[in-house]
């Protein structure tokens, strides 16, 4: 894909996810908004204003008296991330363009090993690894540390598309298969808001960013092939490891 067209599809659709995010926010609390403008009571209306991006109680409370579906400002966030993606993305190219020299003989090239002009690149499939990691891990406990997982989400994004040249096939392999997984997991979770699967499937969520990291640290490409191995060995005893060989 050109990454010009990526930075404007990721625009577009942050744009178009936050829009929704008002609408259905404005469609859930009508009733508890249209009371509380009656009643003059700015403060509360402020503070249910506060519900669009974040969870306090008072949300709770306006959600039983509002008569449209329960909002969740998960929409919000990811048309946020979204669009400060394709922020990144404009910023980036230019910044890319600047550091790419050309030669008659062989082309464009990029004179700076810094992707996103300050992640060695090296090192940008593993930092992506630790967001997840961490948003994953760290979600369950504190749900606000989540936003770490959207930042590798959009690192892997960029990563794929706008650095493939730069990448090996070992780091493109690892931020595909993220950046599926965070997808289909982050759907789950929102299906699941509420119920006893949404633990199970963060959980779930979590044990594939390790799997996926402990083999991105081995070197070896991962695939739906070779997930059970890999997953056998990501959880095999550190002294088994050692005595089998493998010492990655």
């Amino acid at each position: 894909m050109n990454p010009r067209k990526l930075c404007v599809i990721l625009m577009l659709a942050g744009m178009a996810l936050l829009l929704l995010s008002l609408v259905w926010f404005f469609v859930a609390y009508a009733s508890p908004l249209d009371t509380m403008s009656r009643y003059g009571d700015k403060d509360v209306t402020l503070q249910l204003m506060a519900c669009i991006y974040s969870t306090p109680p008072i949300c709770q409370g306006a959600a039983f008296l509002g008569d449209g579906p329960s909002y969740s400002p998960m929409l919000f966030w990811l048309g946020l991330l979204l669009f400060i993606a394709g922020v990144i993305v404009f910023f980036a190219l230019n910044k890319q363009i600047n550091q790419t020299s050309f030669d008659p003989k062989t082309g464009p090239s990029i004179t700076s090993d810094k992707l996103l002009g300050f992640i060695a690149r090296e090192k940008y499939t593993y930092y992506t690894y630790i967001l997840f990691l961490v948003g994953a891990g760290g979600g369950l406990l504190l749900p606000p540390l989540a936003i770490a997982a959207l930042l590798g989400f959009v690192l892997a994004v960029l990563g794929y598309f706008l650095y493939p040249q730069q990448l090996t096939s070992l780091d493109k392999n690892h931020l595909a298969a993220l950046s599926v997984v965070y997808l289909a997991s982050t759907l789950l979770l929102f299906l699941t808001i509420g119920s006893a699967l949404f633990i199970l499937i963060a959980l779930a969520q979590l044990v594939l960013y390790y799997i996926g990291f402990n083999s991105y640290r081995l070197g070896h490409i991962i695939n739906m092939n070779n997930l059970k191995e890999e997953a056998i060995l990501a959880f095999k005893p550190i002294r088994e490891r050692f005595s089998s060989g493998e010492k990655g």
